[in-house]
């Protein structure tokens, strides 16, 4: 189980069959990061986690179990509980050890290819930590899509062995931007900006209201919203127009604007403290439950979902 230190990151992929070959696989992993003093996190599922504790006896003290559906909460805060928890516990430790199962039922296939670009995003989030990953899935239960697209978004299974299927994150993300699905006619309203993003928090706030969203989470969006208004006053066309309306699941805010930025996965890497730029859209995902950003060379259009 031993890596050397000059590695970075390590995440493999377990994909398993049976309760059996997770804690084959995963039990050693475990007690060895015990053994060398490293911190481990291990957020899986009750089966898995009470199999591990079972195992592993009065060692189970040392690992931090916690809850998947609390953990996998929306890709853009269980990016900066990551980053937060891998900061926090490196200090005095050569490596943090990690055991995550994502969630992936309740989802929409939107969402899904929000936690498919999560997995992808973490290789570039944290490819100077000192961390090592294990992602499991369970092969019994879940689509084999989710499997299929999960041994593209690791460089190593499990074992040390190197993934022939691993592929490029920014690539592979952005193959999943297909076409955004147009507004609904006559179900959205909108408003233009042009050098001023107090109208839209104030537009932004009363139509959350009019749509029922909860005073946390109508602060969230106004927050989000800003956020993006500033950034596309500031570093795109400077104007722009302002879409809000609600769905089944989510209240929607799209906020276009003709200027074109880099790419799609601004915001998924922790901005360097230091740096003036950068903290805005990493702020945004948190406060949302999902962000959409596409960049055709007609301009810049970004969404948020704050689930309904």
């Amino acid at each position: 189980m031993n890596r050397p230190s000059s590695v970075n990151l390590i995440h493999q992929i377990l994909v398993y069959q049976d309760a059996q070959q997770y804690l084959t696989e995963i039990l050693p992993f475990v007690q060895d990061g015990i053994e060398r003093g490293e911190p481990v996190l291990a957020v899986t599922t009750d089966a898995n986690a009470s199999s591990l504790r079972d195992e592993l006896g009065r060692s189970a003290a040392d690992v931090k179990f916690v809850e998947p559906t609390s953990w996998y909460d929306s890709p853009g805060r269980t990016m900066a509980a990551c980053y937060r928890y891998l900061k926090d516990q490196r200090v005095g430790h050569e490596r943090v050890r990690v055991v995550g199962e994502p969630v992936w039922s309740g989802w929409n296939s939107m969402e899904t290819a929000g936690w498919k670009r999560f997995e992808a995003s973490l290789n570039l989030a944290f490819a100077t930590a000192a961390a090592w990953m294990i992602c499991s899935y369970d092969q019994r239960v879940l689509p084999e899509s989710v499997v299929a697209d999960a041994r593209r978004t690791h460089p190593e299974l499990t074992g040390g062995r190197k993934s022939a299927e691993f592929a490029d994150p920014s690539g592979f993300c952005a193959e999943l931007d297909h076409d955004l699905e147009p507004p609904p006619e006559g179900r959205y309203t909108t408003l233009a900006f042009d050098g001023d993003p107090a109208p839209v928090r104030q537009f932004a706030a009363q139509q959350a209201t009019r749509l029922g969203l909860s005073m946390p989470r109508r602060d969230d969006l106004v927050l989000a919203v800003n956020e993006v208004t500033t950034n596309a006053i500031r570093h795109g066309a400077g104007h722009g127009r302002v879409l809000i309306w609600r769905d089944d699941r989510h209240l929607v805010c799209e906020v276009f604007d003709p200027g074109h930025a880099r790419d799609g996965l601004m915001g998924y890497v922790p901005p360097d403290p230091t740096s003036e730029g950068g903290h805005g859209l990493w702020i945004t995902r948190q406060l949302c439950d999902l962000v959409e950003i596409r960049t055709p060379p007609t301009g810049t259009t970004v969404r948020l979902y704050v689930r309904a």
